[in-house]
């Protein structure tokens, strides 16, 4: 059985001032950075194999401080990177919803949504779920540290439980180094927790 704990990256600049990042990047806010230290504590006591991190800079800072000083193999994966946003990368969601209606059906109606300038959610999960088939391969017994974006881990969550894509934004929401325990056990993929910020509280 491999067990991935997915972690979302730590609270960002670009976060707290409500701007879409999707392929660019902003740094950890002081937030990001005592959340993620928390979590480094939480998990202290846990054993991992490996450690796998989107090729985003906020995710690499979120995994080098989640690791401390344990020496473990680390890859970072391009198909662990958030959705693709196209034009409104960068831009605050005020903006954006005032020269784009379309931002309405990605958020409240993400089943009718055409991504016409981003990435589709069908293509996010699909190289999600590769990238997870193939550490999951390399690492058939183990547990495996992962750190990606919130709608990467929704699309992954979504295919998991099988669910139609106007279920992606089901609750919880997917904090900053909140968790999400997966397990793949021979041929069947589980979701076990989604969403744990009990490291917070």
């Amino acid at each position: 059985m491999t067990t991935f704990y997915l972690v979302r990256h730590g609270e960002t600049m670009w976060n707290k001032e409500q701007r879409l990042q999707g392929w660019l990047d902003s740094p950890l806010s002081e937030n990001g950075i005592l959340h993620a230290e928390k979590l480094r504590d939480h998990l202290k006591n846990f054993s991992f194999t490996a450690a796998y991190s989107s090729s985003s800079g906020r995710a690499k800072e979120t995994l080098h401080i989640l690791l401390g000083d344990r020496q473990l193999p680390i890859y970072y994966e391009d198909n662990l990177r958030e959705i693709f946003l196209g034009d409104w990368q960068g831009k605050t969601v005020g903006d954006i919803v005032t020269t784009h209606p379309d931002y309405e059906l990605y958020t409240d109606y993400p089943g009718q949504f055409v991504a016409t300038h981003t990435e589709s959610f069908g293509t996010v999960t699909e190289r999600a779920m590769f990238t997870l088939k193939k550490i999951a391969e390399k690492y058939p017994e183990n547990n495996v540290l992962i750190v990606s974006h919130a709608v990467t881990i929704k699309c992954i969550i979504n295919a998991i439980l099988g669910r139609n894509i106007d279920q992606l934004w089901a609750a919880p929401f997917i904090n900053g180094t909140s968790v999400t325990l997966i397990e793949k056990v021979e041929q069947r993929w589980l979701v076990k927790d989604i969403g744990n910020i009990q490291h917070l509280q």
